[in-house]
């Protein structure tokens, strides 16, 4: 089979505990998603309904433009966006998902470059309870 742009959200949480949510772009300085309808996003939250046990935190980065300071605050309004949509587009429950973010200090890619700084800019999903 062919490899769909947006890989299952569901299983590389089962499989890996974190994943980044791709489809989602963030432009540099930006902390809103538009009003697209994100596969990632469906796909956490259709997840999340067959797991009810699961409880995910999501974690926003940036590229290095800036102060740490400021990206850090930057990267957690980015996780909240995403957090939000997850309540308000998809129903999931407030209390399973947290939203934390961290800057830049943990980059996929270079920030020396404007490639590598859109990789950079990201909200990562990542697994903090037990699958029962």
């Amino acid at each position: 089979g062919s490899l769909a742009p947006v890989t299952d959200v569901g299983e590389k949480l089962t499989t890996l505990g974190a994943t980044v949510l791709d489809d989602l772009v963030f432009g540099s300085g930006a902390d809103t998603l538009d009003e697209t309808n994100f596969d990632s996003l469906q796909n956490l939250a259709e997840f999340l309904a067959a797991t009810p046990n699961a409880s995910v935190v999501l974690v926003g980065h940036t590229d290095a433009v800036g102060s740490l300071e400021a990206n850090i605050d930057l990267s957690e309004r980015r996780a909240n966006a995403v957090r939000q949509r997850l309540i308000d587009q998809y129903d999931v429950q407030p209390s399973r998902i947290d939203a934390q973010g961290v800057g830049y200090l943990a980059p996929r890619a270079t920030n020396t470059t404007e490639d590598g700084r859109t990789i950079n800019r990201r909200v990562e999903v990542v697994l903090t309870a037990p699958l029962q």
